[in-house]
């Protein structure tokens, strides 16, 4: 992700209407360096890179404004370690499945072996403890003490082992554990007075831990790690069972979840409180443990992309989740770029805008915020395991025939009443879910890709060669058009044959002996080959570019498809549910009517070269993305580049908070206000 520093001589557009100098100060902190955030407390901090801190948003004030230092004409600054660009918070859920904070929240840097230690209650909030690793720290995470015990904050965190500090083990990298006593007690604790961190599980040679995750389960943890090569890594559910003696051999975990997430390197992990869904019962807090799937493991393909759940309280534990279907969730992929950021937020009120107009704010058990890289934020439903669909709308195509301008084809009848072209298409099987939105065209004897205005020799005028790499769409049936940039060649020339040139790369378009070429054509220097025959038509998507020529017929064309959406009404069809009627097939592309012909009502018209079928295809599917508007005088120019997300987990907010290394800002993202599939500036206020 790219990281730019900008300074920005803004205030915050969510604190225009005040006149108080300590609410203008305080709303405008200077950052400079916001690649995290946390919250805890109705507090969210953030870094401030550039100048070795952390700021703080308090969430209780109105308007909301940064922490006041003790001149509060200023924002307090937390100084902690060099360079802080990751955070983390103390996590642990009570008997009921809630969010129990803890007193802790904790930062690092890419490259250091420090972890600074804040205290996160509102009246502390400073660095009162800064741990040295025995290597680069990687990852971390913290369990909060158990509710009402009074008892340590337990922080585990993820060592490499590149200098070879420990010599006894064929390993090296590891995660350790670091109990640490109330902010009182620490911020007063001597140099050394600390319990020794304890190694906890051992990972295997050549292996490092890139994301950590604390779970309900006692001492619980999830972690997803990474082969030196990046190209192959394990998603593991951890149960801490105490200190390990050492590392001569890997640890084994609680379960590998690798398969659950497709075999396939996680990046970003994230988990879930309690969730409540009417009528259907509870999810337990922790039953899910989400990932982002990482891009880099296949060179940024589909497959290696999108968030994925697995289901630890599946038989066996650490199968991929099923949605609301009962078929294994599809991963959920962001409206274009990567991933950048996961945040699971229990019981928001979502605005909704429905087909007709009409709007409701439904409380969404479990809402998933998904930034991505080209500037979108993609909302889900994290309970159903499934994108949003807000169309009633079922997947559709529509079709219209159009002259080589793009006009509308008409027939002028002999009453002089102009009919428009509506064919109906012969084959069209669409189910939801499988076709994405698309437009295509369908073009009657349109030129072949590749074979347009070659060279020809006048003299040597039967003679018609290119070469065969681009040739293989020709075939026998298909036409020559003679031409030049002043003439084209009123007469067509069959192609009787395709023939390799002996000992070239070329081939040779044989037109019949019979064939005469009109003498006014044979000095024209360039020729074109268009589809003819009996597939006489070319398809081409909305970018132009080349799909087939085989588009009539039972073996032609299809749209590639597979289900990215579980639609209401998808069944899935396996031996643990075997009532269900099957998947049906997928989606099959639209054909056109018979070529040569075409009729409306009593009235035809021949094709002519150039015409074209016009096939829009509708999915029916609407997912719930945005964007900040960055247009002049909205105040968001800058935030164009979201990080990571953070929100409550106290069931009460219905505010995401955005870190935004391009703006050095945090936008803070209200879930009602919002319009999908819009750019958003009323919803949205920035904090800088």
């Amino acid at each position: 992700m790219k990281r730019s520093t900008l300074a920005l001589l803004l205030a915050s557009a969510g604190l225009s209407g005040s006149c108080s100098a300590t609410d203008a100060t305080t709303g405008f902190a200077g950052l400079s360096g916001t690649f995290d955030v946390t919250l805890a407390n109705d507090l969210v901090f953030v870094t401030s890179s550039d100048r070795d801190e952390l700021r703080v948003l308090d969430l209780a004030s109105n308007p909301r404004t940064f922490i006041p230092a003790p001149n509060p004409l200023e924002a307090l600054s937390i100084p902690v370690l060099d360079r802080p660009d990751a955070l983390t918070r103390d996590v642990a859920y009570n008997a009921e499945g809630n969010d129990v904070p803890g007193p802790y929240i904790y930062a690092r840097s890419s490259g250091s072996p420090e972890i600074s230690v804040v205290a996160a209650a509102r009246d502390q909030l400073r660095q009162v403890a800064r741990l040295q690793a025995a290597s680069i720290v990687t990852a971390f995470a913290a369990r909060s003490p158990a509710e009402g015990s009074g008892g340590p904050s337990g922080l585990y965190y993820a060592i490499q082992d590149p200098d070879g500090l420990f010599t006894a083990d064929t390993g090296g990298a590891r995660v350790m554990r670091q109990d640490l006593p109330g902010p009182e007690a620490l911020a007063a604790a001597e140099p050394g007075s600390l319990p020794a961190p304890v190694t906890v599980f051992c990972l295997q040679p050549g292996e490092s831990i890139l994301a950590m995750t604390m779970l309900a389960g006692p001492d619980t943890f999830a972690l997803a790690t990474r082969q030196a090569s990046g190209r192959s890594g394990r998603t593991l559910l951890v149960t801490d069972a105490g200190p390990v003696a050492d590392c001569l051999q890997p640890s084994t975990p609680t379960v590998d979840l690798s398969a659950g997430f497709g075999n396939v390197p996680v990046r970003i992990l994230a988990s879930h409180p309690r969730v409540d869904i009417p009528d259907a019962g509870s999810i337990n807090a922790g039953r899910y443990i989400f990932g982002v799937r990482d891009e880099s493991a296949c060179s940024a393909a589909r497959e290696c992309s999108g968030v994925l759940a697995v289901d630890t309280e599946s038989s066996p534990p650490g199968q991929t989740a099923r949605d609301l279907s009962g078929a294994p969730m599809l991963p959920i992929f962001p409206a274009g770029g990567l991933p950048t950021g996961l945040a699971l937020v229990p019981d928001p009120n979502l605005r909704f805008v429905l087909d007709n107009g009409a709007e409701t704010r439904p409380r969404v058990p479990l809402l998933g915020v998904m930034p991505s890289s080209n500037g979108y934020i993609t909302l889900f439903s994290a309970s159903d395991l499934r994108q949003f669909d807000l169309s009633a709308a079922t997947a559709r195509s529509t079709v219209a025939l159009l002259d080589s301008n793009e006009l509308p084809v008409t027939i002028e009848t002999t009453d002089l009443v102009t009919v428009t072209q509506d064919p109906t298409l012969q084959r069209t099987v669409l189910y939801e879910g499988s076709v994405s939105n698309g437009f295509y065209r369908i073009i009657y004897q349109g030129g072949l890709p590749g074979l347009s205005s070659l060279p020809r020799d006048p003299a040597t005028p039967r003679l018609f060669e290119a070469e065969a790499a681009v040739a293989s769409t020709a075939r026998a049936g298909d036409i020559l058009v003679l031409e030049s940039p002043e003439a084209l060649c009123a007469i067509d020339l069959p192609i009787a044959s395709v023939e390799p040139v002996a000992g070239t790369s070329r081939v040779r378009f044989v037109i019949a002996d019979s064939q005469e070429i009109p003498a006014d054509c044979a000095s024209l220097t360039r020729f074109t080959v268009r589809a003819g025959g009996d597939q006489p038509f070319v398809l081409f998507n909305e970018a132009g570019t080349f799909l087939s020529r085989d588009v009539t017929g039972a073996s032609s064309y299809s749209v590639p498809t597979e289900y990215f959406f579980h639609p209401d009404g998808f069944y899935f069809d396996d031996d643990s549910n075997p009532q269900t009627p099957p998947v049906p097939n997928l989606s099959l592309f639209p054909q056109p009517p018979p070529p040569l012909h075409i009729r409306v009502a009593a009235v035809g018209r021949e094709l002519r070269r150039g015409d074209r079928y016009a096939v829009t295809v509708i999915s029916g599917i609407r997912n719930y993305v945005f964007t900040p508007d960055v247009a002049a005088g909205t105040g968001l120019a800058f935030y164009t580049l979201p990080g990571p997300v953070v929100a409550a987990q106290n069931r009460e907010a219905n505010m995401a908070y955005i870190a935004y290394p391009s703006a050095d800002g945090i936008l803070q993202v209200g879930f009602e206000g919002l319009t999908d599939n819009r750019a958003q500036s009323l919803a949205l206020v920035p904090f800088e």
